[in-house]
């Protein structure tokens, strides 16, 4: 049960590194010229991170608070019921605690399967921008050595031109 506290510490100090670095994100893209297309690909980052960060500090605390409020003792309590000696059968309190537990499991689980999306939408994100300047970059280029290319030939026939005149 320890392993769920120290989980939510981990997660909970991952988020806070990435929101840090993500405020200076921000900052930076207050203060700093950036073209449009590289302005508005640094701010869905921003963004895209900054939601996973609450997400995740989200999740320690549901972590955490299942740790620190007894529920998971509780849980452990009502599965052994059937171990004690003598047998002890449920209460109706017991099965609602069982229901909240189930659906705070869910909550946990969905809010683990947005922080999924939200990465898998920012990896995503930066791949095709990726590509993206890659192409403009090989683009650029092309043009720089078809241009280096024309001048070349022209100077070769000019050499001649001089040669034949």
């Amino acid at each position: 049960m320890a392993a769920a506290l120290l989980l939510a510490a981990l997660l909970a100090a991952i988020a806070v590194v990435s929101l840090r670095y993500q405020m200076r994100n921000w900052s930076r893209l207050r203060s700093e010229s950036l073209a449009s297309d590289d302005r508005r690909y640094l701010r869905g980052v921003c963004q895209r991170r900054t939601i996973n960060s609450v997400l995740m500090l989200a999740l320690a605390g549901m972590l955490a608070g299942a740790y620190l409020s007894g529920g998971m003792q509780e849980l452990n309590r009502i599965a052994n019921l059937k171990d004690q000696d003598p047998p002890q059968e449920r209460t109706p309190l017991d099965d609602e605690l069982v229901k909240s537990a189930i659906i705070y499991l869910f909550a946990g689980l969905g809010l683990l399967f947005l922080i999924v999306m939200v990465a898998v939408a920012d990896y995503v994100a930066t791949t095709l921008y990726g590509r993206l300047q890659l192409r403009r970059i090989q683009n650029e280029q092309r043009a720089l050595l078809e241009r280096d290319l024309a001048m070349h030939r022209q100077q070769k026939l000019n050499d001649r031109a001089k040669r034949l005149g």
